[in-house]
Parts: C-alpha cells; structure tokens; sequence
C-alpha cells in the first residue's frame, strides 16, 4: 500500500511539473518572447543566424531571405526616447550580437512606425529610434562599424492588411551577412 500511494504521488508531482512547464510554453508570445514581450538572446541568436547554404540544391534565382527579427522595444509616445523597459529586450540582443555565431556579420537596425500621422514625420521618427537602438548597441559593446540604420516609417508594414496595428511600431534586426572588412584583416 506504501508503494502504491508513494508512485501514485511521483506521477502526481510529474503531472504537475509538466503542467507548470506547459504553462510556461503557453505563456510565451509567439516569435519566442515572454509574457513581456522579451524574446531571450538565445531566440534572437537563432533567428539572426543565416540559414546553412545549399550545395546547389537550391532553385536558380531564387530569393534567399536574411536572416532577421522583429523586436518589441518601447519608447516614449511620439519620441525616440527608449522606455526603460527596453533595457531588458536590448540587453538579450547585445549578447546576441557579441556571441561566437554572430560577431562576423554585420546588422541593419531598421525603425517601422504604423500608418497614424504624416508619412514624413513617420520615416524621420523610425530613423530616430533605429539610431537610439544604435547608440544604445553601441555603448553595450556592440561594434558600431557592425551596425548600419534604416527608419522606413510605414512603407514595410508587419500587417499590411491593417496599417495602423501596433504590431506594425517595430524595431527589426536584419542580418546583412558576413562582415568582409572585418574579415580582411
């Protein structure tokens, strides 16, 4: 009877710990972030790493896609002024980039705005906050010569179908490939 009741207790706690690490799967957002909207610098070095090339399986002239991803990074309404939330998600993509698989390549740091207000100010706002990420990169001990800038407003919308969606206010990091003056030396 002690044995059926201590193996019943064991399956107990097993169900229950993978009940727990389920709901901590379930919670995540999709892309890999937290609750929070945090995606950890393990994802981030995942979906920044280029795919492996093909040995000529491939199909000729198609389009290989760079390796990229899209980041919540909060700033101030209507300012490139990052919120100190940000810290946390910025902190995640410095240890990306200055990881061992990264730290070749070169990155775009691109700003995208929704569709809302005048598409002039949008584009010179999303320049202003890819910059901020620079400058932020940067101090962190990202190379700056590894970092180029892009603020293109609303023109690359997340969601065209609904241009004035909140998921269309992001930061996205674009791997540009390897950094060949780096690599020279």
């Amino acid at each position: 009877m002690n044995r059926i009741s201590r193996d019943g207790f064991l399956i107990g706690i097993s169900a229950l710990l993978l009940l727990a690490a389920y709901g901590c799967a379930w919670a995540q957002k999709p892309g890999g972030a937290d609750a929070n909207g945090v995606m950890s610098a393990k994802d981030i070095l995942r979906q920044l790493t280029p795919p492996i090339p093909s040995r000529g399986l491939g199909r000729r002239g198609a389009v290989v896609e760079q390796a990229a991803v899209s980041l919540s990074i909060p700033f101030d309404s209507n300012s490139s002024r990052l919120q100190p939330t940000a810290a946390k998600q910025l902190h995640n993509l410095v240890i990306a980039l200055n990881s061992d698989d990264l730290k070749p390549f070169r990155f775009e740091i691109s700003g995208h705005t929704d569709a809302s207000g005048n598409a002039a100010y949008n584009k010179r706002l999303s320049t202003r906050r890819a910059i901020a990420v620079k400058e932020f990169l940067v101090h962190a001990g990202v190379g700056a010569n590894r970092i180029d800038t892009a603020g293109y407003g609303s023109e690359r919308p997340l969601k065209p179908d609904a241009p004035l969606d909140a998921a269309n206010r992001r930061v996205e990091i674009r791997n540009l490939g390897e950094d060949t003056a780096a690599a020279g030396q």
